[in-house]
């Protein structure tokens, strides 16, 4: 500790302090990181080393005051150095709450202006200066932070002020982590019992059809109301129309207290007392009745009172069944049903391993058809499901166990079968929850999450991105016609490129975030793959073998050759960079018909499916549960964008196909792309590539060119009067269509697809009303599916950005040479 003396020394030596003072404050809050990062159950230990770590090195006194749920303030820590000057009780009086009613920290030392309270609690303390700070978290403060120093120590500078901010703040964190986490195990606590009762009464429900007579059947009932609600004992009474009584007891049972608690039951009410509930056995004959009782030391909750009657509401139709009536036979039937229409799966395995018996769940879960005695557990899971049996058996009580493998994750009740017999045989059921779809649903859902939200980002960006890069390339295409010196062409060469890697990048963005307008281009995506074997060949390098399969015969796909191209050489650049250089890519492709594809979620039908496996190291759990998140990448800085997979995801979707990644550490990777198959279309011919306007060239005519984005807008209309065009242009939908007549005079309309207000899908429409022959030039980057894009005038054409001038101006004149001629 630094004494008073020291901070009149020379001012070498105060800054040798303060340098010093600086250290320690970071080492304190370094100390009680480390205390506060261990407290996940109980934060109150790590209170205690957060006072110890600060008393005395940092303060004379600290005392922390928490809220407890009645939102009382308690001293949860508090610590005094020993003769310290202090004038302190024994045990802390809270004092913080009544001190910052604002709930802001404040420093209280000897000083003009100071808050009354402030000073009344520092002078009753003999504190030379004071501290108290509010220890918050999400907004709600959870109690106080005091900080004192006695008269014969240096008073808190105001940089002090700071580290006990930043100690209620950590403080505050640590606080709300144990609450949330406490939460957190309670309800999974709860929600784990709820589960295990509802398992057990489906245990109990088979147990009791296993019961052969009306006493076993009691009894049955008996043991299964002790062990789902840990009981001392249990007994159960029923009285028949001949007057005749059948009891069953098990368990720690008073005779006297027994009779006092079946007789209770009246007129179909539960009925409760000291140590023991009772539950009616509901019976639809009046002239007989019955009543099941348990004891216990506690008093039961709501939840096990209903389990209580749940059970009960069981045995009477195991018990008729078991009197041999025609009654029975019908209860029989009745609780078989119930069984067949669980959505729990319940089989019956012998002690020797085979399945004795399975519901309709349990054939559904495991695949079985046929009889019974065929049915053989997957290897995956035996052995644990044996043991599992092995366990039940010896402890003659119900069983909880989560088991996996071979695709399956399954939660495993196992119970006794009862046996009437001597020779019977000690069979075990279990209940059985599928949670593999849970599970995966689970996962499907966060990823689609986490897609939708980046894919709105990019989607919006791309939009806008487009409209820009419109602007740029156009500009630099009439840049280039005007300029003649090498060096300045040179430069405008390197923009136009600058610019088609970013319109490139902003098509990738359309594509993972499924924004790219529908395609009606069929192509034979064998030949998209074999054209690309060459390419593939250099991509993958000397020390990497390629092999490419394809079928013989035409696989129709409706997608783009862009698009198709961007899928396979993603894929394939993927996995050649995981392999770094060395290895082997298969790319095989196949067509499977609607049995292949059963249960994949897709619609029934034919499909293509493109396999691109590789021989590299595989990805982790936690990489592939993140591999399809766009601009997610595990290469380096700079050497990938992290949307290669998310595209080829997001346009396999686009068209209606499945994108699924089969991959572990060891076992390289393979990913699969299905794409409904076309049947009633022939392979698209493909468009020429659009040349440059030829010099000279002049086009006559009078445009109508809507287009919000101002900069774009000039752009546009510049190329087409350049060309010889009249154009008149408007920032939107509204002005044309308030005077109709007017804009009425045009040879062609030029418009954006998206709009402010009315859209231009809707402005041709009107426009088409007043002028049915009006040629219809629609303009986009991409079209939301709920854009009116879906209905465009017919004959429309359609011109996505960016464009170039040329681009335009060719598109524009061709409309317009089509319009002439279809008039002569």
């Amino acid at each position: 500790m630094v004494s008073i003396e020291s901070d009149r020394t020379t001012e070498s030596g105060i800054a040798r302090l303060s340098e010093r003072e600086a250290l320690k404050r970071l080492e304190l809050l370094a100390s009680v990181s480390r205390s506060l990062a261990d407290a996940l159950e109980d934060y109150r230990d790590a209170l205690d080393d957060v006072a110890e770590a600060c008393v005395p090195d940092f303060c004379d006194l600290l005392a922390v005051e928490v809220l407890d749920e009645g939102g009382e303030v308690s001293a949860a820590a508090y610590r005094v150095a020993p003769s310290c000057g202090l004038r302190v009780p024994g045990q802390w009086t809270p004092i913080a709450a009544s001190c910052t009613p604002d709930r802001n920290a404040v420093l209280g030392f000897a000083r003009p202006g100071e808050p009354a309270p402030l000073k009344a609690v520092r002078e009753a303390i003999n504190a030379e200066s004071l501290i108290i700070a509010p220890i918050t978290a999400r907004g709600s403060t959870l109690g106080w932070l005091v900080l004192a120093n006695g008269r014969h120590r240096r008073g808190f500078r105001s940089s002090a002020l700071g580290v006990g901010t930043e100690l209620s703040m950590r403080l505050g964190t640590a606080i709300q982590r144990v609450l949330l986490y406490r939460t957190t195990v309670a309800s999974t606590r709860e929600q784990s019992r709820t589960v295990r009762r509802l398992r057990r009464l489906a245990a109990a429900a088979t147990n009791l059809a296993g019961a052969a007579t009306p006493e076993a059947v009691l009894r049955v009932g008996c043991v299964d109301a002790c062990v789902m609600h840990d009981a001392n004992g249990a007994a159960a009474r029923w009285w028949l129309s001949n007057g005749r009584e059948i009891t069953a007891m098990v368990g720690d049972v008073d005779p006297a207290v027994m009779d006092h608690a079946l007789t209770s039951v009246a007129h179909g009410r539960a009925a409760r007392g000291p140590g023991w509930a009772a539950a009616p056995l509901p019976c639809t004959d009046s002239s007989q009745h019955g009543a099941l009782a348990i004891f216990a030391s506690r008093e039961l909750s709501v939840d096990e009172e209903f389990l209580l009657k749940s059970l009960a509401s069981l045995i009477p139709v195991a018990f008729d069944r078991a009197i041999g009536t025609e009654t029975a036979v019908l209860h029989e039937a009745r609780l078989s049903a119930v069984l067949e229409a669980s959505p729990i799966a319940l089989i019956t395995v012998r002690p020797n391993g085979t399945v004795a018996s399975a519901n309709e769940a349990g054939k559904r879960l495991f695949c079985w058809t046929g009889a019974d005695s065929g049915f053989v557990l997957p290897g995956g899971i035996r052995p644990a499901m044996s043991e599992l049996a092995v366990d039940v058996r010896r402890s003659g009580s119900v069983s909880d166990r989560a088991i996996g493998g071979e695709g399956f994750d399954l939660s495993v009740s196992g119970a006794p079968m009862p046996a009437i017999a001597e020779m019977d045989e000690q069979s075990v059921v279990f209940a059985i929850s599928d949670l593999t779809e849970r599970r995966h649903a689970e996962r499907s859902l966060l990823q689609a999450q986490r897609l939708e939200a980046m894919g709105q980002i990019a989607g919006r960006v791309a939009h806008d991105f487009n409209n820009l890069l419109t602007v740029i390339v156009g500009y630099v295409d009439l840049l280039q016609r005007s300029v003649d010196a090498p060096r300045q062409h040179e430069m405008l060469t390197k923009i136009d490129q600058a610019a088609s890697r970013a319109a490139a990048l902003t098509q990738q963005m359309l594509g993972f975030t499924r924004r790219q307008l529908d395609t009606q281009v069929v192509i034979d995506w064998a030949v998209a793959v074999r054209s690309l074997e060459s390419v593939l060949a250099r991509l993958a390098g000397a020390g990497t073998t390629v092999s490419v399969e394809t079928p013989p015969t035409e696989v129709k796909v409706r997608c783009d050759p862009s698009e198709m191209e961007q899928i396979i050489l993603n894929l394939a650049i993927n996995a050649c960079d995981a392999m770094e250089g060395a290895g082997a890519l298969s790319i095989q492709l196949e067509v499977l018909s609607g049995q292949d594809n059963a249960g994949m979620g897709l619609v029934p039908g034919w499909y293509g499916r493109l396999s691109v496996s590789d021989t590299g190291p595989g990805m982790s759990s936690d990489v592939l549960a993140r591999c399809l998140e766009p601009f997610f990448t595990t290469k380096d800085r700079g050497q990938g964008s992290g949307l290669g997979l998310s595209t080829a995801y997001g346009l396999t979707v686009e068209r209606g196909g499945l994108l699924s990644i089969d991959s572990a550490p060891g076992r390289g990777t393979a990913v699969h792309v299905l794409l409904p198959l076309v049947s009633d279309q022939a392979v698209s011919v493909q468009a020429e590539q659009i040349q440059a306007w030829p010099a000279g060239q002049r086009v006559s005519g009078r445009v109508l060119l809507v287009e919000d984005e101002p900069v774009l807008r000039e752009l546009a209309e510049r190329s087409l009067c350049e060309i010889g065009l009249e154009v008149v242009s408007a920032a939107s939908a509204e002005p044309v269509l308030a005077q109709v007549e007017a804009w009425s005079g045009f040879d062609a309309l030029i418009t954006d697809l998206v709009l402010p207000g009315i859209g231009g899908a809707e402005l041709a429409g009107r426009l088409r009303s007043a002028v049915p022959d009006l040629p219809v030039l629609y303009m986009t980057g991409y079209a939301e599916r709920s854009s009116p894009h879906h209905h465009m005038v017919p004959g429309s054409r359609l011109l996505r950005k960016p464009f170039r001038a040329d681009e335009l101006c060719l598109v524009v004149a061709a409309m317009l040479e089509e319009a002439q001629g279809s008039k002569r």
